[in-house]
């Protein structure tokens, strides 16, 4: 598994736990205030953005390490990243999404360089 790689998947899985925090009206209040809730078409497309990321933070590990391996290792990661994300929810609420953010603007660059890594 090579680096880049690796923290794609990370943040693929990172991102997508929390949209799906996010589909949630607990985590969903802390941020907008108490007692808001997301509408359902919000709602619903935090979860499904979420499915996608998780999909795709499995597809990557199993393009690196093929279906075998690919599968732990993936599992793996999405166990990592909702560690990650558990932690920051608790830690630090108020800072996640800008936290998220951050992570989510840093994936083209990661797959970029990833698809670099593989041609060459």
């Amino acid at each position: 598994m090579t680096a880049f790689g690796f923290l794609l998947a990370l943040g693929l899985a990172y991102c997508a736990w929390s949209a799906l925090a996010l589909a949630m009206d607990r985590h969903y209040a802390e941020l907008h205030g108490r007692g808001a809730e997301p509408a359902p078409p919000v709602r619903r497309r935090l979860r499904q953005l979420g499915v996608l990321g998780l999909v795709a933070s499995l597809a990557v590990t199993m393009r690196m390490q093929g279906w075998s391996v690919g599968m732990v290792a993936g599992l793996g990661v999405l166990t990592l990243s909702a560690l990650l994300q558990v932690l920051a929810l608790t830690y630090w609420p108020t800072r996640g999404p800008a936290l998220t953010r951050v992570v989510l603007f840093g994936l083209p660059v990661l797959l970029l360089l990833w698809a670099m890594e593989n041609l060459l």
